[in-house]
Parts: C-alpha cells; sequence; structure tokens
C-alpha cells in the first residue's frame, strides 16, 4: 500500500487542484468606469495579498458580497500557475463586474502565497508553502477580506453575502455562520467528507471515462495510456493517471502493481481499483494539513441543520467534480432542518464552472454562462431589499 499511497499522493494534488478552480478563458474587457474597482491590500498571516472591491454606479450605499475561489493557490480572479510561465485564467472578475452592474460592492481576493506561485523564481517554495496550510487558514484570510470589505466607503454592511465554490463553499458557509450573513450561495457545493468526495470522482469519472478504453471492466497499460491521450478533460485524465505506477515515466510507463492485486496485466476497475482508491482517500485526508480534522472545517452535510439563513445553491448538471445529486442532498437537509429559504438552481449542460460541458468526462471549466449568474442576481436583489 505504501507505492500505492505516495503515487496517490502526488496525484491527489492534481486531483485536488481540479476541485475547485477555474479555467476558463480570460475574458475581454475590464471594469470600465461604470463600475469602478478599489485595490486593496490584506494581510493573511505573514503575506500581503492584493485585494479588489468592484462597485455599482450610481448607488450611495450597496450590499456586499464576498467571492472565495475553490482548491489551490488562486488569485482574486480565480487565475492559477500551472508551469514555468503559464497561468489559466479564471472568470471571478466577470461575475464581480456582473454583480456590480446589479447593483452589488464585490469583494474579491488573492489566496495566501497565489502571486508567489506566478513568478518562477518564487513559485516552488510558494506552493510548499501552500500545501502547509489548513483550511482554518483559509477561514482566516477570508475573514480579514470581509472584514476589510465592510470598512470601505459605500459599502451596506447590513446586507452582506458569501458566496463560495467547490471547496470554496466549505469556507464561505463557516463564515456566513460566523458573521451572520445575509444570505450563503453555493456553487458546486462539498456535501460529503473530503475523503468520499476525492473517491466518488474516481467512481464517477474515472470509471466513466476509463470503461470505453477497457474489456469487460478490465484495462490494461496499452488502454490506460490511449485515455491519457483521449479527449477527456484534466480531471478525467487524473483519474487515468491513477492507474500508473509511482515509477512511471513517459518514456516507460508501468501499471501500477498494487493496483493490479492478481497481478494478472489487468487492473479489475470496479473490484480492484475502486475500494483502493477509496482506501487510500480515507488514510490521506486525516495525514493532509488542509483536511486532517484539527485543522479543517466541516462540509457542508454536517452544517446543513445549522444553515438556518438564506441559501441559493447552483449547479451544474454536468458537474465532473460535484455530483449534482450531493446538491439536491443538501437541498433537502436544509429543507428538513427547517430552513424556510433555501433554492437550488440545476443547470442542464452546464459543468463544475457553470460552463458548457458536453458531459461530466468532458467538464473543462468553461466560461460561466449568463442564465445562472443572472439566477445569482436576482437571487441577491430579492434578500437585499
Amino acid at each position: 500500500m505504501n507505492s500505492l499511497r505516495s503515487g496517490l499522493r502526488r496525484s491527489s494534488l492534481a486531483l485536488s487542484l481540479v476541485l475547485g478552480i477555474s479555467t476558463v478563458p480570460a475574458l475581454a474587457g475590464g471594469a470600465g468606469p461604470q463600475h469602478p474597482e478599489r485595490p486593496l491590500t490584506l494581510q493573511f498571516g505573514p503575506v500581503s495579498a492584493q485585494a479588489t472591491l468592484t462597485l455599482p454606479a450610481g448607488r450611495a450605499r450597496a450590499p456586499l458580497v464576498l467571492l472565495i475561489q475553490g482548491t489551490g493557490p488562486e488569485d482574486q480572479n480565480g487565475s492559477y500557475a500551472v508551469a514555468a510561465g503559464k497561468i489559466v485564467q479564471g472568470s471571478m472578475g466577470a461575475l464581480a463586474r456582473h454583480l456590480s452592474q446589479s447593483g452589488f460592492a464585490v469583494m474579491r481576493f488573492d489566496k495566501r502565497y497565489a502571486a508567489a506561485t506566478f513568478q518562477p523564481q518564487t513559485a516552488q517554495a510558494a506552493f510548499t508553502a501552500y500545501g502547509k496550510l489548513g483550511m482554518t487558514d483559509l477561514l482566516a484570510d477570508a475573514r480579514t477580506a470581509l472584514n476589510a470589505a465592510k470598512e470601505q466607503p459605500r459599502v451596506d454592511t447590513s446586507k452582506v453575502f458569501i458566496y463560495g465554490w467547490s471547496e470554496g463553499t466549505v469556507v464561505a458557509a463557516s463564515l456566513a455562520l460566523e458573521s451572520r450573513a445575509s444570505g450563503l450561495i453555493l456553487q458546486g457545493p462539498v456535501v460529503a467528507s473530503f475523503a468520499d468526495s476525492f473517491a466518488n470522482q474516481f467512481e464517477r469519472v474515472g470509471l466513466t471515462y476509463l470503461k470505453p478504453y477497457s474489456v469487460d471492466g478490465k484495462i490494461d497499460l496499452k488502454g490506460v495510456l490511449a485515455a491519457l491521450y483521449g479527449p477527456g478533460s484534466g480531471l478525467a485524465k487524473t483519474e487515468a493517471s491513477l492507474l500508473l505506477s509511482l515509477s512511471s515515466t513517459p518514456e516507460k510507463p508501468v501499471l501500477s502493481s498494487m493496483l493490479d492485486t492478481n497481478h494478472d496485466g489487468l487492473i479489475d476497475l470496479k473490484t480492484e481499483a475502486l475500494p483502493q482508491i477509496r482506501q487510500f482517500y480515507q488514510q490521506f485526508t486525516p495525514q493532509s494539513p488542509m483536511y486532517a480534522p484539527a485543522t479543517s472545517l466541516p462540509t457542508l452535510g454536517e452544517l446543513a441543520p445549522h444553515l438556518t439563513l438564506p441559501v441559493l445553491i447552483v449547479q451544474g448538471e454536468n458537474d465532473g467534480n460535484i455530483d449534482p445529486a450531493a446538491a439536491q442532498r443538501l437541498n433537502a437537509a436544509l429543507g428538513t432542518a427547517g430552513n424556510p429559504d433555501h433554492t437550488l438552481k440545476l443547470y442542464p449542460g452546464l459543468g463544475h464552472s457553470l460552463g458548457l460541458a458536453p458531459d461530466i468526462t468532458q467538464d473543462t471549466f468553461a466560461p460561466m454562462q449568463r442564465a445562472p449568474m443572472n439566477d445569482v442576481a436576482t437571487w441577491l436583489e430579492q434578500r437585499s431589499r
């Protein structure tokens, strides 16, 4: 199991990164004179971080919306670095400007160490430092950002809404509870435990993607390599890579002997791979600073009975990272707990980013569509009157 654990530990970073990071192209155009953007500098532990408050035109005081990104050291636009000099652009800024057009002051911020990951000379140290953070650190940083936004002129501190995406939904929910927010918006919420959420990605996306490359549910090295060069999303290919040994190289790929439990040169996806991958995540997550009990945060399934404030859940039906059934369970749990104001919006044909996604194996984090943006704005307007 040690070899499998090492290999999956390496791959779990990739899994974690795709749990909540936007990979959409940068959207053209800035805020423009009608929607002034106020730059701010925040202090997150030992690190200074940049933030932006986008203000609506023609409104003396505006309700506040705080945006919280998904997993990994993203900047305030949801952008992140994947390799030396290569940056994947996000669209948090586009969402901020859209909500600002509806009359809201919108705060977004760089996550701790994010800026340093964009510079080749500091990237490695920054990623290492980020890997030592717990979710309690992320909550502290989000709290700092919220408090800074509340201190700004033209912000109506009596109407504060928290918006979280994917892993950020966990931070957003805890912050909304402690700050007595006016409402909570959850995009692709993490409802089950982190261990179960990671394992569910392999079961839903990995098994679906790998099936055409297998015979009778069993896959060989040739099938795994074909999958890695196939038309799947980054997450789908990451799941396929879990079937390779840690000793694999591009020149000499090797099938995982730990997953091939009967050593027949084939991996049975359901009876060999799935149980061991589930077991790994049950063992790995308590050892990770981000997910260890002492430094993590409760997921939405645990928090549901305490969420009595208005809650909006926006969920793509083709979301490869978060099972839409989880959003449905959360919405039902809110009703059972007696929450009088909870809404679930399901979007056919949209993925984790609420952008277009043909299916769960091709959810490539396309730009968020206008329909969910409009729905969020309408929901906010109705609860800030």
